[in-house]
């Protein structure tokens, strides 16, 4: 077990517990607090590592590419999923915090934590595919603190209850993404309110919370709903749309300003960037070609 000096800033305490001879899919099993905020990025550089931050104290925002944010705070936790590195770009602490991390490689060749037919059964392939943040079950919060305390007290048998609370963790955040679940038809349902919703409110922009208040679900599950049915962002969904709305109003003559200005876009120029990027050409190009298509 290792322990960070004090001596970088003597408020941030960091003890670190290497696995890796035992367990060799867990990659990183840690405790950090401090009694002051500081700036906390967790490192995801390893695409194929799925990683749990138990924050047992303190209020963090995580952003995205896409411009969305999740907020794991106190009694939470926060799922970051394997080959989704591109989904983070900035990490922040808020308040002073305590987090346990659990990062594990499902794709480990040699696994010792999967090998069993239990595991196998509750964990191998379940590894949701989407970041989302959920309340802390109970049996989440004792494993990460039974590990700590049975590896310090190194009791005959301790490496068995270590193996088992590491399972647990990983159960715990498998099943935490499934408060909407997997039925079709329910999800349909969802997005049907969130069509009629954009469609009588073509100028929304955001934020995308006020769309989970439609739906009448968590921050959370409103994210899981979108990936799970589209592989994109609610915020992803929405410049989709008003680019097919776009492109109605173009081919028949509506000028770009009152465009973006319907739409809800900040300015002409923000929409034409949006389009192009979603069409790979400009809004004065697709209207050329549609004209001379005619």
């Amino acid at each position: 077990m290792d322990t960070e000096p004090d001596a970088l800033t003597k408020m941030i305490k960091s003890t670190t517990i290497d696995f890796s001879d035992t367990f060799s899919e867990v990659k990183v099993f840690s405790h950090t607090r401090t009694h002051s905020a500081k700036t906390f990025i967790p490192r995801f550089e390893e695409e194929t590592w799925a990683s749990i931050l138990y924050i047992e104290r303190g209020n963090f925002q995580i952003r995205y590419e896409t411009g969305e944010y999740l907020q794991p705070k106190g009694g939470t936790f926060y799922y970051h999923p394997p080959r989704s590195v591109k989904y983070q770009t900035e990490d922040r602490t808020i308040t002073p915090y305590s987090m346990y991390h659990l990062a594990v490689d499902p794709a480990q060749t040699c696994p010792s934590l999967f090998s069993s037919q239990t595991s196998m059964q509750d964990i191998e392939g379940k590894f949701p595919d989407i970041p989302f943040v959920s309340q802390a079950p109970p049996l989440m919060v004792s494993s990460f603190k039974t590990i700590f305390a049975e590896y310090e007290g190194q009791k005959p048998g301790h490496m068995i209850q270590i193996e088992n609370s590491i399972r647990q963790i990983l159960i715990s955040a498998i099943r935490g993404v499934t408060e909407i679940g997997d039925n079709h038809e329910e999800r349909k349902i969802y997005m049907e309110k969130i069509d009629r919703f954009l469609e009588q409110n073509v100028e929304f922009m955001g934020p995308v919370e006020q769309l989970f208040e439609v739906l009448g679900v968590s921050r959370s599950s409103g994210y899981a709903l979108f990936h799970t049915s589209f592989g994109i962002s609610p915020k992803e969904y929405i410049l989709r749309r008003k680019v097919v709305l776009a492109k109605e109003m173009l081919q028949h003559g509506q000028d770009i300003s009152s465009i973006a200005f319907d739409l809800g876009f900040s300015s002409s120029q923000n929409f034409a960037t949006t389009f192009k990027k979603l069409t790979c050409c400009t809004p004065s190009d697709y209207r050329k070609r549609t004209v001379s298509a005619k």
